[in-house]
């Protein structure tokens, strides 16, 4: 994906500066997410393997939390498959601040892994007091608990919230052995929410001299008031589709015999509720904020539909395998697009730098839809603070259609030669503008 807004200081001077210089200790206590959209920005394969990895994470969980519920009467990859195919298919307006967007990846995407380690846990140990764990393994889970809040605060606060629950009603169906984890577990999340909060960036939003974040139920950047500017008809059909999905969760899971079932369905309902609540109060609040709520949701239709049907295991895993494959590829080749056409943008730009005129022109992407750009690519300052000279010229827009053509009209030619390559593409661009 290409680098859009925040990404693109990231990956320049102000990453660079971030850790050596100190502004971490007053910015934010996303410590490690902002570590994370540093190396993304910066290293493009770390991108390519850090989206991977994590992603296969979150649908790896999810699979396990489904066998831990019930052992899988032949491959069992029925839930992570569609796991994965509903990550492809996500609103597009979650879909580009978090998977098409570094720094909503690094913090937003990162962060619900721990709520589903914690729940796998619990699933595995649940009234299962033989389990052994090496003492490598409690470093890690420990370790682990700390690191995991500091990505986003909302799901910092749901991991000390959700420890503390765990503790008060489920302990006793616990061995002694993970009780011990258990402890540490609780501990390692309050250290590291201690961690994160004492950052001075969270005085400053409490005391409301933060130019960008605040903590108001009245302010207008958070949720209450992201739904009173929604069309008064989607908001109706929204609530009023949660409100029946829940419902029917709830009576469908309180009819059900399997304990394990029973507690992972709670479990996530009402971790993708509280996920989301601080955003009542808490601004900015963007779709981003919604990934953890639409993950935990989906999840709970994606393990009881495989529960549900088990015994038709090995008909479902083909269907729903193709249909995962074939969304992938389509977007490996969306991917691809943006990538060439954020290519040619800071190419075209670098070289109309050197040209002496009173215009400079901009490529546009096919389209925005699975991307978090804020801006037209000619508006965006961010991009024009890296890689435009003269800000007082005319910035003028390419259409997609028209710097294509005249790509793939060059690269017929086999330009070798980058700066010729250059100089033919913006003969063609001018003369077309002209037209």
């Amino acid at each position: 994906m290409p680098l859009l807004g925040d990404d693109l200081h990231w990956g320049t001077y102000f990453g660079s500066n971030y850790f050596p210089n100190g502004i971490f200790l007053k910015y934010d206590g996303r410590y490690l997410g902002d570590f994370l959209v540093i190396l993304l920005t910066k290293i493009r394969p770390v991108a390519f393997i850090a989206y991977g990895t994590f992603v296969t994470a979150i649908v790896y969980l999810i699979q396990k939390i489904r066998d831990q519920i019930a052992t899988p009467k032949s491959l069992g990859l029925v839930s992570s498959t569609l796991m994965a195919t509903f990550l492809l298919i996500m609103p597009k307006t979650i879909f580009k601040q978090t998977l098409g967007w570094h720094s909503g990846f690094s913090n937003y995407v990162t962060s619900a892994i721990f709520p589903l380690l914690m729940l796998f846990l619990i699933l595995k140990n649940y009234d299962n007091k033989e389990v052994h764990y090496y003492r490598t393994s409690v470093i890690l889970i420990f370790i682990g608990s700390i690191a995991a809040q500091f990505f986003a605060e909302h799901i910092t606060v749901l991991n000390v919230i959700n420890g503390i629950l765990i503790w008060i009603f489920l302990r006793k169906h616990f061995g002694k052995r993970f009780q011990k984890i258990l402890k540490l577990t609780i501990a390692g999340n309050i250290i590291g929410a201690f961690l994160m909060f004492i950052n001075k960036a969270y005085i400053t939003v409490l005391t409301g001299k933060d130019s960008y974040r605040s903590l108001d139920s009245k302010n207008s950047g958070n949720m209450i008031h992201y739904f009173e500017t929604m069309d008064q008809k989607k908001l109706i059909l929204l609530l009023g589709a949660l409100l029946i999905f829940t419902i029917a969760i709830i009576l469908y899971t309180l009819k059900l015999k399997n304990k394990k079932q029973k507690i992972a369905n709670f479990a996530l309902l009402w971790s993708g509720y509280v996920a989301v609540l601080p955003f009542a109060v808490v601004s900015p609040f963007g779709s981003r904020c919604t990934f953890a709520t639409y993950l935990f949701l989906i999840a709970i239709v994606i393990i009881n539909f495989d529960l549900l049907l088990s015994a038709y295991e090995k008909f479902i895993l083909p269907i729903v395998t193709i249909i995962s494959l074939a969304l992938g590829l389509r977007m490996d080749l969306i991917s691809h697009d943006y990538h060439k056409t954020f290519n040619m943008q800071i190419q075209y730009s670098l070289y109309q730098n050197s040209l002496k005129r009173n215009t400079q022109y901009f490529p546009q992407y096919k389209n925005t839809d699975y991307i978090w750009a804020t801006s037209p690519i000619q508006s965006d300052t961010n991009f024009a603070e890296l890689y435009v000279t003269n800000k007082n010229r005319q910035m003028l827009p390419i259409s997609y259609n028209d710097w294509t053509s005249i790509a793939n009209k060059l690269n017929k030619k086999h330009i070798k030669n980058p700066t010729n390559y250059m100089k033919k593409f913006d003969k063609e661009v001018i003369q077309k503008e002209n037209n």
